[in-house]
């Protein structure tokens, strides 16, 4: 038995929502091939040591200990919001600016509406959640807290510098709240437990399980996620393979 591999047509997309449902049913039609992959990391820091990655997230790991549930939470919610007020907004290309504006003004203008929708819904503002006056599209690095699971913003992507913050009694109940989402690209998880770490990597619905690191793109490593968030695989040996066909020959 004789395996090739033998270049097909393939189509690689990166879309979010309806624009990426309709390349997928144009490129359905044809009968092409796709790998597509869209937004959707878990952004919620759910009483693991989850946050954005403008913060500096080892320092608050290191300064409270083992676990992050609902006992320390307090704690490190002021640690983290302490950080986020503290990170300086500029210019992109200024080597001291930590957060720089969004790309466009719809994009600031849908962020800012996600944010007011949160606290409508009863989440808590703790930090920023205005825009920023001037020139270019900034937004304040912004906190949420405690965002309703019945509001409609606890399952959207914010496409911007919002964190939010949820509370959970164990492993279990952070691993639930996670996966309570139609996104599943990256996740990021902290926790020296390595029990925890297995059962984390296990249970997190993620094309990514970063333990005790944030995301990030790795060309040895495959990149994709699962739900909304795409499917197919680029990077590595499996995304190598998302762009060939196996010719099966059988001589006797």
């Amino acid at each position: 038995m004789l395996v090739l591999a033998l270049p097909p047509g393939v189509i690689a997309y990166e879309r979010e929502g309806l624009v990426g449902r309709r390349a997928e049913g144009a490129v359905a039609v044809r009968f092409e091939r796709r790998q597509r992959a869209v937004g959707g990391e878990l952004q919620r820091a759910v009483g693991v040591r989850a946050a954005a990655v403008v913060v500096d997230i080892e320092d608050l790991v290191d300064a409270f200990g083992e676990e992050v549930y609902e006992s320390t939470l307090d704690a490190f919610e002021k640690r983290f919001v302490e950080r986020m007020k503290a990170l300086k907004v500029g210019d992109p290309m200024a080597a001291n600016t930590d957060v720089g504006p969004l790309a466009t003004g719809k994009i600031r203008d849908e962020l800012h509406d996600q944010v007011q929708r949160a606290v409508a819904a009863g989440g808590r503002l703790l930090s920023g959640g205005r825009k920023i006056d001037g020139p270019g599209f900034y937004y304040q690095p912004t906190v949420l807290a405690d965002v309703p699971r019945s509001s409609p913003v606890f399952r959207e992507e914010f496409f911007g510098p919002v964190a939010m913050l949820f509370r959970a009694r164990d492993a279990e109940e952070a691993i639930e709240l996670a996966n309570d989402s139609p996104f599943g690209l990256g996740s990021s998880v902290w926790t020296r437990d390595e029990s925890e770490q297995a059962r984390f990597a296990d249970g997190i619905e993620a094309g990514q399980v970063f333990v005790n690191a944030m995301v990030a793109s790795d060309p040895r490593l495959p990149f994709g996620g699962v739900k909304r968030s795409g499917y197919g695989r680029e990077l590595g040996v499996w995304g190598i393979r998302e762009f060939v066909n196996v010719k099966t020959v059988w001589c006797k």
